[in-house]
């Protein structure tokens, strides 16, 4: 490679580190340029891949301006793009709020939103006007100005852009496993490609006045495609009827369709076989890229063996690997803290002088969607042991979107509210996550 273009892939390398959001998007297209006007050059035209090249510069523009574009809408919901993720905002004032079945942070902002509901209502139903209160429709009003255009007729009709970064956070907190994985920003409903390292970088050793040997890495691509992922929900109309019932109503269609949202996504993460029923997504516990570790003879939770669970903690033996963790259903985490030795003392128990809360010294999460310990048997994939930032994307589209309709359930005196979420996840790694199987 010409020394050159060696300095200018530096430069072009040392820009793109920064977090999307930080990133200087002024010098990334200045050593863009810089390297098109290279390959136009006599000496760029004389290097071979030139073609190549001039290929990839215009493919890395038309990616990192939708990256850009997709960044800039996270940062309209509230959220923020760090160390190349997706972070929620105020989180632990989220898990307090979930912990009483609440989204949204006031009584206004929960009345607001479900007053946006009833207008559609008191249109075709005047008489409900004079029983909600004017205050809250005069809400509503104001609100609608507020609409995302950016999806304007597709069920942000009951969205304004103030209540997007509760929907949005909230998703986050309620999802277990989704949120761990490389969280990126889809820019379409059409695919979205993201590079990733398929190769590194060798060091070679060489005497003082010796040629060093070259050594480059390779990409590849990862394309996603996000997935419509819907809830229905029926609603009595005495909600709409009362004005004091429009806080709770509020609270209710939002955490209804948030936490029914997250739990699709941590499902179809693990248990996902790539069919139309997962949103075509292959989880950890289906796809057959990720090694499983076999138990030596536990053919159940309850019979494994010390050894038998650090064995599947060697499977990951890629040194980059740096923040292990487990992956489990509540039942099999408590169940592997009551296996005890052959002497009788327990294998991972927290002891009275302030051990840590591990299983042989790595972290643990539990989610539910994996399988229950009873109901593991033999040859069964039962827990994941890994870095999911480095083995999975996990992406979304912009809004969580929610429209209603009184006529679905019109015998019923119901209005049925629907709410539509985009993602997609994909592999991204297969040697930083392993999978632990009973024997046989």
């Amino acid at each position: 490679m010409p020394p050159k273009l060696k300095e200018l892939l530096a430069k072009l390398t040392d820009s793109l580190k920064p977090d999307p959001a930080a990133r200087d998007e002024k010098q990334v297209a200045a050593c863009l340029t810089a390297m098109a006007d290279y390959a136009e050059s006599d000496e760029g035209r004389g290097y071979e891949p030139v073609g190549e090249l001039k290929t990839a510069i215009d493919q890395l523009r038309k990616d990192l301006n939708a990256q850009a574009e997709a960044t800039r809408k996270l940062q309209r919901m509230g959220l923020a793009v760090r160390d190349h993720s997706i972070k929620v905002m105020g989180y632990k004032e989220i898990m307090d709020l979930r912990r009483v079945g609440r989204i949204f942070r006031t009584k206004e902002d929960a009345e607001g939103f479900a007053a946006l509901a009833a207008r559609s209502i008191w249109g075709k139903h005047p008489a409900y006007a004079e029983v909600v209160s004017s205050t809250a429709r005069g809400m509503a009003d104001e609100l609608t100005k507020d609409l995302d255009p950016g999806v304007a007729g597709s069920g942000a009709e009951l969205v304004a852009n103030i209540y997007m970064a509760d929907l949005i956070a909230n998703v986050e907190a309620v999802g277990v496993l989704f949120p761990l994985c490389d969280r990126v920003p889809l820019a379409t409903t059409g695919q979205t490609i993201w590079p990733k390292l398929t190769g590194e970088l060798t060091a070679y050793p060489a005497a003082v006045a010796a040629k060093l040997t070259e050594s480059a890495p390779t990409f590849g691509t990862v394309t996603m495609t996000p997935v419509k992922w819907g809830t229905l929900t029926p609603v009595p109309n005495e909600f709409f009827r009362n004005p004091t019932l429009l806080a709770p109503l509020g609270q209710r269609l939002a955490w209804m369709s948030t936490r029914a949202i997250s739990y699709a996504f941590d499902n179809a993460l693990v248990n996902g076989d790539g069919t139309a029923d997962y949103g075509t997504i292959t989880g950890l516990l289906q796809d057959a890229s990720l090694s499983a570790v076999t138990a030596g003879a536990a053919t159940t939770i309850a019979t494994y063996t010390g050894a038998e669970i650090g064995a599947v903690i060697a499977g990951v033996s890629v040194d980059y690997v740096t923040d292990p963790y487990w992956l489990m259903h509540l039942s099999s985490e408590r169940t592997l803290r009551n296996i005890r030795s052959t002497t009788g003392t327990p294998l991972y128990e927290r002891g009275n002088n302030g051990e840590p809360n591990t299983i042989d010294n790595y972290p643990y999460k539990t989610c539910q969607r994996f399988t229950a310990a009873g109901s593991v048997g033999a040859a069964a994939k039962w827990a994941a042991f890994g870095d999911l930032r480095l083995s999975h994307f996990f992406g979304m589209l912009g809004a969580i979107e929610f429209a209603q309709s009184e006529h679905a359930r019109f015998e019923y005196d119901m209005t049925v509210v629907r709410g539509l979420a985009h993602a997609d996840a994909a592999l991204k790694d297969a040697n930083s996550t392993v999978i632990a199987k009973t024997h046989a």
